[in-house]
């Protein structure tokens, strides 16, 4: 099976519909974005509203000049005419720039509010809403959606002041010099409204549809890329380039046929009003060529020019919309991931809460990441205060999720989780995770230096206190050998170490933490044996007095092991020191026998002199 054919079944189930609901909706969302600034929209609507006025000035002035000095020879205000001319176009210049500048500044303050608001939503997400999220299409939202919400943005107030100040001005001045013509002028514009309206209604499905598919297709194109090893070494290059090539045949149609949409009204509007110009002259000329003449030249070419800058806000208008489009569907996808309701969060009677002995408790706890499949079942044990468990069974039997509820990264479903006799969902979520260290195996290093990736755990730890943290994890002689120490960046994901180096950096993490309880998720399957006992015992150290839970696939972790969980098929078989379980026959002694009796035969002997 392609790995494309998911997007393809996905872009599928795009509606195509019009949503103006939906539209209407997203628009009136976005101006709560604007409520805050209101001052500066004030500043922007006066701005075009007055660069509106200047604009009609122009005209008006030149139709003086051909009624006035052409025709009558009043040559005396010509001088004055002029001035006034580049007094109009000067100050319209430099309200134009003001309002430039003032919609740009508006324009960023809400995108940065915008972004903030959706990075800030995605840090409060639940680990389920991750497990289903495409990483690529998370960062196509915050980044090319987002930019379309700009282009709108930066423009739409001063588009449509201005069009309605520039309508109601000129419509006033041609009402003046003559009902009739000003009326046959603005007849063309409601069915060029209507057209406008059309090409929006017809469009904005399709380059939603468009934008849905970006955000999928950034997604393939960045799993591709962390996945290029494998690709190549399974030799899959082709089939992932077909696969890109058939979603982007998808999206190349649709934008196809959003064109033919486009090519169909656009030229519409232009085309109706020329088609009116024609109409004003025709009459106009009549007026000027009757016995008694009731229309100047001047007021003909007025007529004729106001009617051509009323083009330029219906162009604007119609180009609004098309940015709409694109805004509206990126808003779309925006506020749907900000409204994913989060499923682990603080309840109302949260408290910060401090873990004084680490005493931990499971009762009757039932867990499933779908709840037709539960992973844990009825699963109760108690760990006492600086007790260290081993937890060991076959891939898929829950080790993961179990210590995964004790932080609240996922929520069981029935059951309570316990923490020194209080229900964990009584304290608050950044106490309960301050207070518990965890090293997955599936280590992750931040592009930086390596002091700031031993400090993520607390920023404001001094010098000495990383130092110390290192040292207790093993990684700290390595450290001092490389050029820059401390200081020495480390490349994504920490690429430039090896596994073993990237997996005593998190430990020395999860040790600057100071927690009090510490989970280590097979956090040492990178390290080989000698490193492994090192750091060992540096754990037993750091943690003594410590409640830990430890994912244990090695024999050194098991018998350093206070008492050891069997788990299998999400139930607690087995739960005993290694003598009990080994003085039965058992789950955990036949594991015993065939994964350690042959690869470990000299910790075997150690462990029967224990």
């Amino acid at each position: 099976m392609s790995v494309a054919k998911p997007i393809l079944d996905y872009v599928k189930t795009i509606k195509t519909k019009a949503g103006l609901l939906s539209s209407t909706a997203t628009f009136k969302r976005l101006l709560i974005y604007h409520k805050r600034y209101w001052y500066l929209i004030a500043l922007t609507l006066v701005l075009a509203a007055t660069g509106a006025y200047l604009f009609t000035l122009e005209p008006l002035y030149t139709a003086q000049i051909i009624d006035q000095v052409i025709t009558q020879g009043k040559t005396a205000l010509l001088p004055g005419l002029v001035i006034s001319i580049l007094i109009a176009v000067v100050s319209y210049g430099i309200v134009n720039f003001v309002s430039a500048y003032v919609q740009g500044y508006l324009t960023q303050m809400i995108s940065k509010d915008l972004r903030s608001e959706y990075y800030s939503a995605l840090q409060g997400k639940s680990f389920g809403f991750y497990d289903v999220s495409v990483v690529g299409d998370l960062v196509s939202r915050a980044t090319m959606d987002i930019q379309t919400v700009e282009a709108f943005v930066r423009t739409w107030i001063g588009t449509v002041t201005n069009a309605i100040a520039l309508i109601v001005v000129v419509f006033a001045i041609m009402f003046l010099t003559n009902p009739i013509m000003s009326f046959i002028a603005i007849a063309p514009m409601p069915l060029i409204f209507f057209l406008t309206a059309q090409l929006w209604i017809k469009t904005m499905p399709l380059f939603r549809k468009m934008m849905l598919i970006l955000g999928r297709l950034g997604g393939y194109i960045q799993q591709n890329i962390i996945g290029m090893k494998v690709v190549r070494i399974f030799r899959r290059e082709d089939e992932m380039d077909q696969g890109f090539r058939q979603v982007e045949n998808v999206f190349v149609d649709t934008a196809i046929q959003a064109g033919k949409i486009q090519s169909k009204y656009m030229p519409a509007g232009p085309a109706i009003l020329t088609l009116g110009i024609t109409f004003v002259y025709v009459y106009g000329g009549n007026l000027i060529a009757a016995p008694t003449a009731i229309l100047t030249v001047g007021g003909l070419i007025l007529f004729a020019r106001y009617m051509m800058r009323l083009s330029f806000p219906m162009r604007d208008l119609s180009q609004l919309s098309g940015t709409w489009i694109n805004a509206s569907a990126g808003l779309e996808r925006i506020f749907q991931m900000i409204d994913v309701q989060v499923d682990v969060k603080d309840a109302e009677d949260a408290s910060d809460r401090v873990i004084k002995n680490g005493e931990v408790e499971f009762k009757n706890v039932t867990f499933g990441y779908v709840s037709a499949r539960p992973v844990l079942t009825n699963v109760s044990f108690q760990a006492s205060a600086g007790e260290k468990i081993a937890i060991l069974g076959a891939t898929g039997s829950g080790k993961t999720s179990l210590v995964y509820l004790i932080p609240r990264f996922y929520d069981a479903d029935s059951g309570s989780i316990l923490i020194d006799g209080a229900d964990i969902k009584s304290f608050k979520l950044a106490s309960l995770r301050r207070q518990i260290g965890l090293v997955l195996q599936d280590v992750f290093i931040f592009t930086g230096p390596i002091k700031d990736n031993i400090a993520f755990a607390r920023p404001d730890a001094s010098m000495e206190e990383i130092v110390s943290a290192a040292k207790l994890a093993r990684i700290h002689d390595f450290i001092t050998t490389l050029p820059e120490g401390y200081n020495t960046l480390v490349g994504e994901r920490g690429v430039t170490l090896s596994g073993g180096q990237r997996q005593r950096i998190t430990i020395a993490r999860a040790l600057l933490a100071q927690p009090r309880i510490l989970i280590l998720d097979d956090a040492l399957s990178f390290v080989d044996a000698k490193t492994e006992k090192e750091i060992q015992e540096a754990l037993e150290e750091a943690m003594r007095d410590k409640t830990s839970f430890v994912i244990a696939q090695r024999l050194s972790t098991i018998k350093n092991a206070d008492r050891i969980m069997v788990l299998d098929n999400g139930k607690i078989v087995e739960f005993g020191t290694h003598d009990e379980l080994m003085a039965r026959s058992s789950l955990y002694r036949r594991i015993y026998e065939t994964q350690f009796l042959e690869t470990a035969p000299v910790d075997l002997q150690e462990v029967g002199q224990k």
